[in-house]
């Protein structure tokens, strides 16, 4: 008689849209964006609908030079059809998340036939810790995944010498470089590497004809640009001296936003980060890869795509490795190859499949009581959150903002989601006195500490006590309102 898991492979597609979407999207309208990047992202899709602006991201009024465009289009149209709101805005990774699920399981039962392996590696990759958390926050990691994972396939494929739909590939392996490259910046170039590595090394395996190659990337860096020359000309060449100055040298060479050790002994001592983490953030698969690499070892030389999969997913700890700036999900576009390399590792077991359905089943448990409960009990202890529901009833479309000392990003969130005007940052005593001589109606937020070293202003005092996400340690907030 058949196993569930059996019987859930005969239909891999199907099984991994519906465990993907209800894993990544269980809980997102309950947990209010409390990441920084969550809500500069989120905030700066709002502000560019307001504006009509679809070149350049803005954040608060100010021009926002993180990323490409791509994620921001991506924000913006979800909230125009289901409105601005936390569930909007996460609501394209997990539909990115979604789709790379869907390229592995096509790309793994096309190179297997094996419904199994294919199913497997879909669900490995959603059901990762890493990938339980990215895929529901609304940052532009997914979009970058997605785009990188199809240029992974599509570069296989492309090199294939006896491929009979040549043309198709090679369109889908360009146009999903440009795309990637608009998600996140030059990493989703990566892949690239490898194949030129491919045809140094396994010439007869690879086919990648030099001009062919040359013309591709031609037509890359052309569709980057006809965003790019628009997006530079605007600001006036702002974009890509901040977007690539310090988004990305500045990250590779120097610790951004302390990041990482600093020093040539911080540089060398964090350089295993990535094999420490890849064990929590891959999780619960992780366990198995070194005898599932161990086994293989032996027939490298004679497993092409194993020997592709897993040279792709080495480049991007290799490179992550190197570069100063750390963070835990830098490695992330490596984990779609890992899955789909562990899942035929185990597919050749033939004995894995009730290993595999156990940790899917406590992977689905754990996400479950953690979304609808721990995501309910956070909520109330948020201080953001708590400041907001004190504070809402006085916020007007025509209320100013002021928030010193404690300038998170959330809280722009909240407050541009009813007021017109944007919220003035500021760290220091001299411009929060500056902002108390406006006149009526304003809210001032402040840490409580600060209160008796500003002036007497007669408005309505609200304090409130919670934790705050990003430092991740209890602050009390006071607001002075007057209306």
């Amino acid at each position: 008689m058949p196993s569930v898991f059996e019987k859930t492979a005969a239909a891999p597609q199907r099984a991994v849209i519906l465990f993907s979407l209800a894993l990544l999207l269980m809980g997102n309208w309950i947990l209010p964006l409390t990441d920084r990047d969550e809500a500069r992202f989120s905030e700066a899709s709002r502000e560019m609908n307001q504006r009509g602006d679809y070149v350049v991201p803005w954040f608060n009024g100010n021009w926002r030079f993180d990323k490409p465009i791509l994620i921001y289009w991506c924000q913006s149209a979800s909230y125009r059809v289901l409105g601005e709101n936390p569930f909007a805005a996460r609501l394209p990774s997990a539909l990115f998340a979604t789709g790379i699920a869907l390229l592995l399981v096509r790309w793994g039962r096309k190179t297997t036939g094996n419904h199994q392996t294919a199913l497997m590696a879909g669900v490995m990759f959603v059901g990762c810790l890493l990938i339980e958390l990215l895929g529901r926050m609304a940052t532009a990691d997914m979009a970058l995944l997605f785009f990188y994972t199809l240029s992974a396939w599509s570069g296989w494929e492309l090199t294939r010498p006896e491929q009979p739909q040549r043309k198709l590939w090679w369109w889908t392996f360009y146009l999903s470089l440009a795309l990637g490259f608009l998600s996140k910046g030059p990493e989703a170039w990566l892949p690239i590497l490898i194949l030129v590595a491919g045809r140094a090394w396994r010439k007869e395996s690879f086919r990648l004809p030099v001009g062919e190659t040359l013309i591709g990337l031609v037509v890359t860096v052309a569709i980057c640009s006809l965003w790019g020359i628009p997006a530079m000309a605007q600001t006036h060449g702002a974009y890509l001296d901040v977007g690539i100055g310090e988004h990305v040298i500045h990250r590779s060479t120097g610790v951004n936003d302390g990041h990482g050790l600093t020093g040539a002994l911080g540089y060398a001592v964090a350089l295993p980060f990535y094999f420490v983490t890849f064990f929590v953030c891959f999780f619960p698969w992780s366990t198995r890869v070194p005898n599932a690499l161990r086994r293989w070892w032996p027939a490298r030389r004679q497993d092409d795509f194993g020997w592709y999969l897993l040279a792709q997913a080495v480049l991007v700890f290799g490179v992550f490795t190197l570069v100063s700036t750390k963070l835990f999900h830098y490695t992330a576009p490596a984990f779609p190859l890992l899955a789909l390399w562990l899942a035929r590792q185990l597919g050749a077991e033939g004995n894995a499949g009730a290993w595999f359905s156990r940790r899917v089943a406590a992977m689905s448990l754990f996400v479950l009581v953690l979304a609808l409960g721990g995501f309910t009990y956070a909520k109330s202890r948020f201080l953001t959150e708590r400041l907001w529901n004190a504070v809402q009833p006085h916020v007007h479309a025509e209320t100013k903002v002021g928030c010193f000392g404690f300038k998170e990003a959330s809280l722009v969130w909240k407050f541009r989601g009813v007021t017109t005007n944007y919220v003035v940052l500021g760290d220091n005593l001299k411009q929060a006195k500056a902002f108390l001589t406006n006149t009526p109606p304003y809210i001032f937020v402040v840490p409580t500490q600060y209160l008796p070293q500003l002036p007497d202003t007669n408005g309505l005092l609200i304090s409130v006590r919670g934790l705050d996400m990003v430092k991740f340690k209890d602050m009390d907030l006071t607001a002075i309102v007057r209306e």
